[in-house]
């Protein structure tokens, strides 16, 4: 046997694997990935601006406590189990029962020690009203661990489709429907805790019902170390992604109220969740399972990371420009007139979120071909630096917790530099052909952040969602432009290509196509062999 569910994929026009090209699967891949990207951000949006107006900070910062104990647990619930069978070139029976064993039992152990350690979170933070929050919390992590074996089968024969789906409707029964209508009926913060374990049960049920994986228990030790090992070593790194991406959190938890830290941390959550958690997942969960496929090809590994990294770059930056720029009105229009504090903090974060997210495509390159000892060793380096900065921030801290948010950016922003030194080396390219792939990137951002503050400008005191509208609007036409006169012409044709190979643009005669030449190269313009 070689992936469960490889009969089926042929009904999924996106996990077509082995008879379409790799680079069309991944295009296709990547296209389904966006579409719920932008639905999840809507939806995410309408369901922020609702429990924003219907809950008080404090219940936020109840929320966040919680959290710095569950998105730890999460790292052993998960075990890299996913990206284990996505990874490894050859998959058994065997090995699929072992990883889905592993991931309820290792769930299950997650859930007894956080109810168990919950008191004790309680005492360190100095609020007993986390305790029942956080073990509602663990209720999530044995369907956690038992729906990690879906997911990574579902990269692995790229059914992107069917993935973007499931993530898509999960988020919307368990936030939208359970989360708003709990907070309506006045579950306070019960009502985000239904919203998270809600939508995680149903994620994990749907995906089983998808592909009906084996879930009989294997009585040998081998498989368990094969799908184990690799998701260990990989969850080290993570760790250590964890711990970073949640010092400032915690330091902030210690000096300060409730209230403070759920200002900090809602504004963290505008920022990283659309960048961080969706727009993120969407790109490195098809760059990781397109560089798995190519990881022995190191011709071809290296042009789909330059693609990758320049397209990314390119979508990511200009909308952390945009977003810096407009969040004052960003934070009056999504979260309300009571999160004034988190205006000055939305810039930071956002410059954060994009060097967050351009490191996590670097970082699927190293484990895409199984470099953890060298992603390991940047994330251990950032995390000491942000420990370093975030210790020079505390005196300043009495001026704002914005000066937290800085030494969050500036660790993120090394980071980001880090790991490109890390694609450089494993792939044995060009310095120069490194930084020629952020050109576009930071034309697009520049234009992009004008268009923006023009518009704040022009528009200055009328209502903010007038205002933000406005500035949507240009940012989208700055974006555009920008593409169009990017000195670097082959990242129209580039584009183009990646854009074609997913169907987006339909037949070479139609309609689609002659509006694309607007903007992208003209059919039939050559795209570099090291872009193709």
């Amino acid at each position: 046997m070689d992936v469960p569910g490889a009969d089926r994929a042929s009904d999924d026009t996106s996990g077509v694997v082995g008879r379409a090209n790799l680079t069309a699967q991944a295009a296709s891949g990547l296209s389904w990935s966006v579409l719920s990207t932008v639905v999840l951000v809507g939806a995410n949006l309408a369901y922020t601006a609702t429990v924003s107006r219907l809950l008080d900070p404090a219940e936020f910062g109840l929320m966040a406590m919680a959290n710095l104990v569950v998105l730890f647990g999460q790292f052993f619930a998960r075990m890299g189990l996913a990206s284990s069978l996505v990874q490894k070139p050859e998959l058994s029976e065997d090995e699929v029962r072992a990883a889905s064993t592993a991931g309820i039992l290792i769930g299950l152990a997650c859930l007894g020690l956080a109810w168990v350690l919950a008191p004790a979170v309680g005492d360190l933070f100095h609020t007993p009203q986390v305790v029942p929050v956080l073990r509602g919390l663990a209720v999530s992590f044995p369907f956690m661990g038992w729906s990690m074996t879906g997911l990574g089968l579902l990269r692995r024969e790229m059914r992107f489709r069917a993935l973007s789906v499931i993530t898509v409707g999960s988020y919307v029964i368990g936030y939208l429907v359970v989360g708003v209508v709990s907070a309506l009926l006045g579950a306070g913060v019960w009502s985000l805790v239904a919203a998270t374990v809600t939508s995680t049960v149903i994620q994990a049920v749907w995906q089983f019902a998808l592909l009906h994986h084996p879930l009989r228990p294997v009585l040998r030790w081998p498989p368990y170390r094969t799908v184990c090992g690799y998701g260990t070593r990989l969850q080290v790194a993570h760790v250590l992604d964890y711990v970073g991406g949640n010092l400032d959190t915690f330091t902030i938890a210690r000096i300060a109220s409730p209230a403070v830290l759920g200002q900090y941390s809602r504004a963290y959550y505008l920022v990283f969740q659309p960048l961080g958690n969706y727009l993120a997942a969407a790109l490195t969960n098809v760059a990781f399972a397109a560089m798995s496929r190519v990881q022995e090809d190191p011709v071809r590994l290296r042009r789909g990371y330059l693609s990758t990294m320049s397209l990314g770059a390119l979508l990511v930056f200009p909308l952390c420009a945009g977003m810096a720029v407009a969040a004052p009105q960003l934070v009056a229009v999504v979260l309300g007139p009571q999160w004034g504090p988190a205006v000055s903090l939305v810039p930071w974060f956002a410059l954060a979120g994009g060097c967050h997210i351009a490191s996590q495509l670097s970082q699927s390159l190293a484990e895409a071909r199984a470099e953890l000892n060298r992603s390991v060793a940047v994330q251990l380096g950032y995390v000491l630096l942000l420990a370093v900065l975030i210790l020079i921030a505390l005196p300043f801290s009495s001026r704002g917790v914005w000066v937290i948010a800085a030494a969050v950016a500036a660790s993120e922003l090394l980071r980001y530099v880090a790991y490109l030194v890390v694609a450089w080396r494993v792939l044995d390219l060009p310095a120069a052909r490194v930084w020629q792939a952020h050109v576009p990137a930071a034309f697009a951002s520049l234009g992009v952040a004008l268009a923006v503050a023009g518009v704040r400008w022009a528009l200055g005191g009328t209502p903010a969602v007038a205002v933000l509208a406005g500035e949507i609007a240009a940012g989208a036409l700055a974006l555009v432009l920008c593409i169009r006169l990017c000195p670097v012409a082959g990242v129209r044709a580039d584009l183009r290509l990646r854009l074609a190979k997913a169907g987006v643009l339909g037949p070479p005669d139609g309609r689609r196509q002659r509006v694309a030449s607007l903007v992208l190269s003209r059919p039939g313009v050559t795209v570099t062999e090291e872009q193709r």
